[in-house]
C-alpha cells in the first residue's frame, strides 16, 4: 500500500483543516467498520464528509469538560512520553497530517524513531484506571491507530494513557502492533464510503438553488 508524505501545516490551523476536508480520518474511522458493512453510521459519516468537501467543515463550538481536560493535559503527556522514550534512546517528535491517497489520512500525536506512532489519551480518572486494570483499548482507538500506521507506514503504535489525579501524574503505555487485516478492511471501507460521499455531493450540487 502506498502512503504519502506528511503535510507541513500545524494541527488545528485553517490550512490543516483545509487539507483534511472531506477525507476519512483517524478520530472517526471506526464509524466505517461495522460488522455488516458501512451501515447507517458509515453512511452518516460519508454524508458529513460530503457536506464538508462541498461547503466547508461543520462547526461544533461545544467543548465539554472532558474535551478541555484532554487539550490541557496533552502537552504534559507528550513531554512525559518523550522523557520516557529518551531513556530508551528513542526520539519522539510532533507531527501534522499524513494523507493516505486522496480520501484518507490521520494525525498521530507523535512519530517515534523506531518506526512508531504515538496516540495520547487523557481520560477521566475512572476510564484511566479501567484501562490500567484491564489493559484493553476501546475499539475506536484501535481503529484510529491502525489508520495512523496505515498512513505513516509505521509498524507499531504507542497508546499512552495519561492522568493527573490529586496532583500526581499517572501514565500507562500499551504497544499496539500493525494489523494488516484491519488495515485492509479500513482501506476497503474508505473506498466504499467515497462512493457514497461522492453520490451525496452530486445530488446536493444538482439540487442546490442558490
Amino acid at each position: 500500500m502506498k502512503t504519502t508524505q506528511e503535510t507541513t501545516h500545524k494541527q488545528g490551523t485553517d490550512e490543516w483543516f483545509e487539507n483534511r476536508k472531506g477525507k476519512f480520518t483517524g478520530s472517526k474511522i471506526a464509524n466505517l467498520l461495522g460488522t455488516k458493512g458501512l451501515g447507517k453510521t458509515g453512511e452518516t459519516y460519508a454524508f458529513e464528509q460530503a457536506i464538508e468537501k462541498l461547503y466547508g467543515r461543520l462547526e461544533d463550538s461545544f467543548l465539554s469538560y472532558d474535551m478541555q481536560r484532554g487539550i490541557d493535559l496533552e502537552p504534559l503527556a507528550f513531554a512525559k512520553f518523550k522523557e520516557l522514550k529518551e531513556s530508551e534512546f528513542i526520539t519522539v517528535r510532533e507531527c501534522t497530517f499524513y494523507n493516505f491517497g486522496k480520501n484518507g489520512g490521520a494525525s498521530p500525536d507523535g512519530i517515534t524513531s523506531d518506526n512508531g506512532v504515538l496516540e495520547i489519551k487523557c481520560p477521566k480518572a475512572n476510564t484511566f484506571f479501567r484501562v490500567l486494570a484491564t489493559n484493553q483499548i476501546d475499539k475506536k482507538y484501535m481503529a484510529q491507530m491502525q489508520l495512523e500506521m496505515m498512513s505513516t507506514g509505521a509498524d507499531k503504535a504507542y497508546f499512552f494513557n495519561y492522568l493527573v489525579h490529586e496532583g500526581k501524574e499517572y501514565w500507562h503505555e500499551i504497544v499496539v502492533k500493525r494489523d494488516e487485516t484491519m488495515i485492509a478492511l479500513i482501506e476497503e471501507r474508505i473506498k466504499e464510503a467515497v462512493v457514497i460521499r461522492d453520490n451525496f455531493m452530486k445530488t446536493m450540487s444538482n439540487n442546490q438553488q442558490f
